[in-house]
């Protein structure tokens, strides 16, 4: 009876084992499965690409990428548009210049609109820019064992613009007085672009409008681009890019050392680093980081990373940084809608066609060779 149960036991954990494995190979082999349709989506994906102009940058993304260009800024000043007819334009022109006039000064006089100055431009652009609520504060403050006088002045300036069926807004509330003459001069370089065509002169790209340069990197250029894909929401982009900044301390390969060596060991063993080193792309070298994470809901996350440390000087060289995430929604992170090697692939697709706008000269003619990284950094410092 002894023996009957040995052989009995042996021949169960024999089937168990077989079972083990064939569940093991068929895993893999839906794994596989899995990993070929990923690979075969990403090439469905990138197959229709759009170039789209960011700043002073291209970059291809699939044809169904749903964008936003936002946050522009120039000079300290906040640009926005909206699609709006000629005569409503007008009108809203109107209505704003009497609510302005409308408004006391700080002393209670009726100067708070102080200069009104017509914009007339030879590409149909047309509008008005105001200067008003200006702040006068003076007082006295302690510096050390002495009393000095103080004095800041502050003026609000607004430039609203229309063209080609799209109104513009340029303002600031708190603008320095001495640079104010700076504005009619960015106002005339601005260029209505409503179906955010790739402009044919070098310049800076924002939604349904670019600047003409020269613009140099005093100037603070700044743009944002969010982006997701309508077939795979959990797969978002993210571009910030800012000229004029002092470069960040640390680099984010260093950042990202510093941040993981601070973990508890309990989050530690759950991302890991797939990539992690300098990578130039489109003739400008940064640092690339991928990192895979295991959240605590069992969803498996990836974040790619590429970040190029600015140039102070120069619009050429600006604070770039260019993320894909996959596994993110509103709610948290969610299970990747692709294997791991489908997303690289998709990231290496995307990120390795951007590329510094830099138009043919004529058409029909390829463009010109992207300048070295020295030569445009000299290029901007001699602008």
């Amino acid at each position: 009876m002894n023996m009957l149960r040995s052989r009995f036991a042996k021949l169960l954990a024999a089937v168990v084992i077989g079972s083990g494995a064939v569940a093991f190979a068929v895993g893999q082999v839906r794994e596989a499965d899995a990993a070929r349709r990923d690979q075969a989506d990403v090439a469905r994906m990138t197959k229709n690409m759009k170039t789209v102009c960011m700043g002073r940058f291209l970059i291809d993304l699939p044809q169904e990428t749903h964008l936003e260009l936002r946050g522009p800024r120039i000079d300290g000043l906040n640009i926005s548009s909206v699609d709006e007819s000629k005569g409503d334009f007008q009108a809203r022109l109107v209505q704003r210049e009497a609510e302005l006039r409308a408004i006391p000064d700080q002393f209670g006089g009726n100067k708070n609109l102080e200069s009104v100055k017509e914009v007339m431009r030879d590409n149909g652009v047309f509008g008005k820019i105001f200067f008003h609520s200006r702040k006068v504060t003076e007082g006295t403050q302690a510096n050390g064992l002495e009393l000095e006088r103080y004095r800041d002045e502050g003026i609000a300036i607004e430039a609203e613009v229309h063209g080609l069926g799209v109104s513009f807004s340029l303002a600031a509330g708190d603008y320095d007085p001495d640079k104010v003459e700076d504005l009619p001069g960015l106002v005339a370089k601005l260029v209505p672009n409503p179906l955010n065509k790739i402009p044919t002169e070098p310049g800076f790209c924002i939604d349904r409008a670019w600047f003409r340069d020269p613009l140099t990197a005093d100037r603070g250029e700044e743009i944002m681009m969010s982006a997701q894909l309508t077939s795979h929401p959990d797969i978002q982009f993210l571009t910030i890019l800012a000229a004029g900044n002092k470069p960040a301390a640390q680099s984010v390969l260093e950042r990202s050392e510093n941040t993981e060596a601070r973990l508890p060991l309990t989050q530690k063993f759950r991302g890991s680093s797939l990539r992690a080193d300098p990578r130039t792309i489109g003739g400008i070298t940064g640092d690339e980081l991928i990192r895979r994470v295991d959240e605590i809901n069992d969803a498996v996350v990836y974040t790619f990373w590429w970040e190029v440390a600015e140039t102070e000087t120069s619009v050429f060289i600006p604070h770039f940084v260019f993320k894909m995430y996959v596994g993110k929604s509103q709610n948290g992170p969610v299970p990747s809608s692709l294997s791991h090697d489908a997303a690289v692939t998709l990231w290496d697709r995307i990120s390795s066609s951007i590329r510094f706008h830099h138009p043919a000269p004529n058409k029909g003619s390829r463009p010109a060779p992207l300048p070295s990284q020295s030569a445009r950094a000299a290029l901007a410092s001699e602008t």
